[in-house]
């Protein structure tokens, strides 16, 4: 009888060595057993070539499918034809083989189902490297074992498929679409593992190319440009006026930039003396409005420009995008010593009325604050409130942008752009500020 549990028990102990083996591959993560297989660690060393190789990867999954079903097959077969044979004389009557058989295949199929499969796959989801590695010699033996009967059945497969006028899908490894990286990256975060920062960062990389040029470019309304013909020292003085180091040039009309000139070699022709602009003037790059981010990104680093002129849709000066905007887009708001300063994208005041930028995004606003803005006609709050009025926006307009409950007041304007409003929840709408920094306001 100590034959038989020993049987059982090894068998049982294989299928779980291939369950585990199986599981704990496929969730191994690539970088981490490199690193493993650089500090010297032999087996990983013997892993890293399956992660790498997705048909070796596919003919190890080959080996742990065929031990798991030869192991199977054979513990089966062994309960039926010796354990059911040793238990049949104790039951007695007519019936008792059948009646042992079945109660061992029973057995059997629940301790192979809770000791050969789930605890091994639960212990290889928890720890999979370590139960990659651990498995890496007798995995390798199973598969020179199993080789001609892993030919066979892949041969098999292929040769059904044909007949059924299929070809075979190349192999490849696992992919993963934006938003499944997003939805990782989440899930990275609810477990500890990316704070709110990291998070925050990879999650608006990510979303670069759901963004265009239109939503995050300086608009033409606050664009300093200026004549092809200016001299050095008008130019001079308008870029301190303005506070930027590179300025457009156009010729004629802001309609016709030609090029930007940097501050530094403005700098240099005038204490050379030279008034020449023509001289220092840098290539333009320009781009369509509604360009992706990440489009925008690559044009830029391909001219190796710092600055891109925004067109629209009638071939006009729609503005101005930098490399800055597009960090911006990633880390956040960022501050030199020369930026002007500027209200913070979201404050708050004692009597809980939140003050926001005019330029925020309407679908940033509603993902942070939850309120549900319509997002379809315009891209920013302020052009959102000045939709909404139908005229020149003035400081203390109320509107409800048609969510009940909501009020936006106009705090400040320039001209016709409106730069900063305010919101008044009512009792009943639910809000949070989700991830975004509140300053406390006066």
């Amino acid at each position: 009888m100590l034959s038989s549990f020993i049987i059982v028990a090894l068998l049982t102990g294989l299928t779980a060595l291939y369950v585990g083996a199986e599981f704990a591959v496929v969730k191994s993560r690539r970088t981490r057993i490199s690193q493993l297989a650089a500090s010297g660690n032999r087996f990983a060393r013997q892993l890293l070539p399956i992660l790498e190789d997705p048909r070796k990867l596919d003919q190890f999954v080959a080996a742990c499918q065929v031990g798991i079903s030869l192991t199977g097959l054979l513990l089966g077969a062994y309960g039926e034809a010796v354990l059911a044979a040793r238990l049949a004389p104790l039951l007695g009557g007519v019936q008792a083989h059948s009646l042992a058989a079945t109660a061992v295949l029973l057995l059997l199929t629940i301790l192979l189902v809770l000791l050969g499969e789930l605890v091994p796959k639960s212990i290889a989801l928890q720890y999979p490297h370590r139960t990659a590695l651990a498995s890496m010699l007798p995995m390798r033996a199973s598969q020179i074992l199993f080789a001609p009967l892993i030919w066979l059945l892949n041969g098999s497969a292929l040769l059904l498929l044909r007949l059924l006028g299929r070809s075979s899908a190349p192999v490849r490894g696992s992919l993963h679409s934006a938003e499944e990286i997003e939805q990782l990256v989440e899930d990275s975060h609810a477990g500890g593992v990316l704070d709110a920062d990291e998070r925050q960062m990879l999650r608006n990389t990510l979303r670069l190319r759901d963004h265009v040029a239109r939503q995050v470019m300086t608009p033409r309304t606050r664009l300093y440009a200026a004549p092809a013909e200016s001299t050095v020292h008008a130019l001079l003085q308008g870029a301190c006026e303005a506070g930027y180091s590179r300025i457009p040039l156009y010729r004629n009309t802001i309609d016709q930039i030609i090029g930007f000139v940097h501050i530094k070699d403005v700098l240099r022709l005038q204490v050379q003396g030279r008034e020449n602009l023509a001289e220092i003037l840098r290539e333009a790059v320009f781009v369509p409005e509604t360009l992706a981010l990440d489009a925008v990104w690559t044009a830029l680093e391909a001219k190796h420009q710092y600055m891109a002129t925004v067109f629209d849709e009638y071939g006009g000066t729609a503005g101005i995008i930098t490399i800055e905007d597009l960090l911006e887009e990633i880390f956040g708001e960022l501050q030199d010593e020369f930026d002007s300063k500027e209200n913070a994208l979201v404050s708050a005041d004692k009597t809980g009325r939140l003050f926001l930028r005019g330029e925020l995004l309407v679908e940033d606003v509603n993902e942070y604050l939850t309120l549900g803005l319509p997002e379809q006609e315009m891209d920013t709050l302020g052009g959102l409130v000045f939709e909404a009025l139908g005229r020149r926006p003035r400081v203390g307009d109320e509107v409800t942008l048609g969510v009940p409950g909501i009020s936006v007041r106009v705090e400040s304007i320039d001209e016709l752009a409106v730069l900063e409003v305010s919101l008044l929840l009512g009792p009943k709408v639910q809000t949070q500020v989700g991830e975004w920094a509140v300053a406390v306001r006066d």
